[in-house]
């Protein structure tokens, strides 16, 4: 199998996983279970309170976030690997720290969301390095990597929005 089709494998797996998590949360919406309600009143999210022009820099940061996955996964899709890795470091992985004022607004988060945070950034790092040696060695398992590393950044995104919020 030839590297675009190993990466079809991968992205045709990493799309089957976003419409069943899709679909979960979907079904956890409809029945009320543990995912917070929309709206203040009944979001059981604990509150971080920031300056209102910190507010508006980390909802930028956030969207920057969402953007880069989104630029990445593209690359992927399209087989540029290397460009994906450099992307991913630069804006997501732990080099993107001083880009995103992290040590600026750290003291305004609870340390279980810093901790979210900086495992986000280094699962973010090690998934730049697991698509660069994809690229050098590529194969289903390779791309299997790829796809857990991916798994793993968006987890703990994940897992922030459900614990956190700041509006």
């Amino acid at each position: 199998m030839n590297r675009f089709g190993l990466l079809a494998v991968g992205l045709g797996f990493l799309a089957a996983c976003s419409i069943a998590a899709a679909q979960e949360m979907h079904h956890h919406r409809m029945s009320g279970s543990e995912l917070p309600q929309s709206g203040p009143t009944g979001d059981r999210r604990e509150l971080v309170q920031l300056p209102a022009p910190m507010q508006d820099h980390m909802l930028a940061n956030m969207r920057d976030h969402l953007a880069t996955l989104s630029e990445v996964t593209g690359n992927l899709a399209d087989g540029k690997l290397d460009a994906a890795a450099k992307l991913l470091e630069q804006r997501l992985g732990m080099s993107s720290l001083s880009l995103h004022d992290a040590a600026h607004m750290a003291p305004y988060m609870p340390q279980t969301m810093q901790d979210i945070g900086t495992s986000m950034h280094r699962a973010a790092s090690r998934l730049a390095i697991t698509i660069q040696d994809a690229d050098v060695a590529p194969s289903v398992e390779a791309m299997a990597k790829v796809n857990r590393g991916l798994h793993e950044v968006t987890s703990a995104c994940v897992a922030c929005h459900a614990s956190y919020r700041i509006r």
